[in-house]
C-alpha cells in the first residue's frame, strides 16, 4: 500500500484580495475532494493576517497528486489564481514524525465465559445433593441456581457484543 502523500501550501495573496483566495477554494473544493485519491483537502487562514493561507492536502498515492495537478479543473483555474495571489505558492511535502499507531483489530472472543463449566458443576452438585437430603426443595433450588447462572450468562454474552446491551 503506498504511503500517503501529505502537502502544506503556503499562499500569500495580494493586499485586500484574501477573500478572493476564500471565494477560489469554496468553488474548487468540492471538485477536488471527489477526485480519486483525495483523503484531505482544507483551506486555513493564518490568524490576524488577512491575506495568508495554509492549504494542508493529502493524498493516497503520488499518481492520485500528480492526476490532480494535471486535472481540468486545475489548469484552468490556475490564471484566475495568479490573479490574487502575491506571488507562486510554496509547496511544502510533510512527513508523520511520530505517526500514529494503527487501530487495533477488534477483539473476536468467541469462547464461552470461563466460568460456565464451573457453575454448571456446581449447580448440578447442589441440585444432587438437594434432591437427596431435601427432596420438596429441589424446585426452589433449581429455579434460584437456574435463574443465576441465565442472569450472569446473559452477562458475559453482553460483554462479548453477542448480544445488544451494555459492555
Amino acid at each position: 500500500m503506498p504511503t500517503p502523500i501529505k502537502l502544506a501550501i503556503l499562499i500569500d495573496t495580494l493586499p485586500g484580495r484574501g477573500e478572493e483566495q476564500v471565494q477560489a477554494f469554496a468553488s474548487l473544493a468540492p471538485r477536488i475532494r471527489a477526485e480519486k485519491g483525495c483523503l484531505a483537502y482544507q483551506l486555513h487562514r493564518v490568524p490576524g493576517q488577512d491575506d495568508r493561507f495554509v492549504l494542508t492536502e493529502s493524498w493516497a498515492s503520488a499518481a492520485d497528486l500528480a492526476a490532480h495537478d494535471a486535472s481540468e479543473h486545475m489548469q484552468d483555474a490556475a490564471p484566475w489564481l495568479a490573479s490574487f495571489r502575491a506571488g507562486p505558492v510554496t509547496v511544502l511535502p510533510l512527513e508523520e514524525v511520530h505517526p500514529a499507531p494503527p487501530p487495533a483489530a477488534p477483539k473476536s472472543d468467541n469462547s464461552l465465559p470461563p466460568f460456565m463449566a464451573s457453575s454448571i458443576l456446581i449447580g448440578t452438585a447442589l441440585a444432587t445433593l438437594a434432591q437427596h437430603y431435601w427432596p420438596l426443595g429441589t424446585s426452589l433450588l433449581a429455579s434460584v441456581g437456574g435463574m443465576l447462572l441465565m442472569q450472569r450468562w446473559l452477562q458475559a454474552c453482553q460483554q462479548r457484543g453477542w448480544l445488544p446491551g451494555r459492555r
